[in-house]
C-alpha cells in the first residue's frame, strides 16, 4: 500500500484530473488506514511460507494429460518469504487472468460477470482444499482452507489481491469489493476523515501540473520519435535531447 501511494505521489500520469486526484487520494488514505483490521493475529509473526506472486496453473509440471499429478514447478522468479495469512488467501489466478486488471472493472455495486465466475470458482477451489486436507495426515484440522476461508469471510482476500498487484485503482474489482465488503456508510465515514479541503485542493492542483508537463514531454518524445523513423535523427541524438 505504501508503494502504491508512493507511486500516486511520484509519478507525474497516475491520475486523469483534478477530481480522480482528490478521489485517489482520499481512496488510498482509506486504504492504508483499513490495515490493522485485516492482520490475522494467529498468523501475524509466525508460520512464514514460500510465497510466489506469479504462481498459476501455468507453472505447474503435470505428470501427463490423463495424470494431473503435480511433480514440479517453474518459473518461480517472483518468490519470497512472506506470512501465512498472505499464502493462505484466496487465489487470483482461478481464471489465469488478475483481477485488477481492467476488464474486472466495476463502478457499480453490481457485480461483472468475470467476478461472480471467480466467486463460483473459489467456492470450488475451497471445497476440493477442503476434501484434499482431509485425506493428508497431520493436516485434519484443514488449516490452510480455514485461512483461505477466513481472508473471504473478513475481506482480507481483497486488500491482499492489491498487495499482489501493481499500481491499483479504485475501481479495480478488488478494490470495489473491498469497499462493498466495509460498507458504503462506514467506507464514506472513514474517508470524511480525510476530506481536508486545503490539502486535497494543493494535492490536485500539483498532480494537474505534473500531467501537463508530463504530455509536453510526451508530445515533443513523439515528435523527435518521427524524426527518428524518417532517417531525420539519429538514435544517439535522441537520446542525448531526451535523457
Amino acid at each position: 500500500v505504501g508503494q502504491d501511494w508512493k507511486q500516486l505521489v511520484h509519478q507525474p500520469n497516475s491520475t486523469v484530473g483534478f477530481y480522480d486526484a482528490q478521489n485517489k487520494y482520499v481512496a488510498f488514505k482509506v486504504l492504508g488506514s483499513l490495515i490493522p483490521e485485516f492482520i490475522n493475529a494467529k498468523y501475524d509473526r509466525c508460520k512464514f511460507k514460500l510465497i510466489c506472486d506469479d504462481l498459476g496453473l501455468a507453472n505447474l509440471i503435470v505428470r501427463s494429460t490423463e495424470d494431473l499429478t503435480v511433480v514440479g514447478l517453474v518459473d518461480l522468479e517472483w518468490s519470497y518469504i512472506g506470512p501465512a495469512q498472505l499464502f493462505g488467501s484466496a487465489p487470483w489466478w482461478l481464471l489465469q487472468d488478475r483481477p485488477v486488471n481492467s476488464t474486472w472493472d466495476c463502478e457499480s455495486e453490481e457485480l461483472p460477470k468475470i467476478g461472480s465466475r471467480y466467486l463460483r470458482y473459489l467456492e470450488i477451489y475451497i471445497r476440493i482444499l477442503e476434501e484434499e486436507e482431509s485425506k493428508m495426515q497431520g493436516h485434519e484440522e484443514r488449516e490452510l482452507s480455514s485461512l483461505v476461508k477466513w481472508s473471504q469471510a473478513s475481506g482480507a482476500m481483497w486488500l491482499h489481491m492489491l498487495l499482489l498487484s501493481g499500481f491499483n485503482d479504485q475501481y479495480s474489482f478488488p478494490f470495489t469489493q473491498l469497499r462493498a465488503h466495509l460498507g458504503a456508510t462506514e467506507w464514506a465515514r472513514r474517508g470524511m476523515e480525510f476530506d481536508n479541503p486545503k490539502e486535497l485542493e494543493e494535492f490536485a492542483a500539483q498532480k494537474v501540473k505534473e500531467m501537463d508537463m508530463y504530455e509536453e514531454a510526451l508530445e515533443e518524445i513523439e515528435k523527435s520519435k518521427a524524426l527518428v523513423d524518417t532517417g531525420n535523427m539519429t538514435k544517439d541524438m535522441f537520446i542525448q535531447r531526451h535523457l
